[in-house]
């Protein structure tokens, strides 16, 4: 994974199960949660952003942020 990415599973007391928040640059872009199922993982957006540097503003691979949201969806499924 992409060092400038970081996922944290923490209990949100907006949902009943454990979530995952994903950052980039320690700027949170999302938060997954599984209160309707493994099956059926949610994610937030958050708008809300931090104006960050020109040389960490939040561009990135795509394809490096799916295997990110994929491997949080992962972990997020047996935990």
């Amino acid at each position: 994974m992409d060092n400038s990415f970081e996922i944290t599973f923490f209990s949100d007391s907006k949902y009943e199960e454990i979530t995952a928040e994903i950052s980039y640059k320690d700027q949170i872009l999302c938060q997954l949660n599984k209160d309707k199922g493994p099956e059926n993982i949610e994610i937030e957006f958050f708008s809300d952003a931090r104006l960050l540097a020109e040389q960490d503003r939040m561009k990135f691979s795509l394809s490096t942020f799916l295997q990110v949201i994929t491997e949080a969806t992962e972990e997020l499924k047996i935990s």
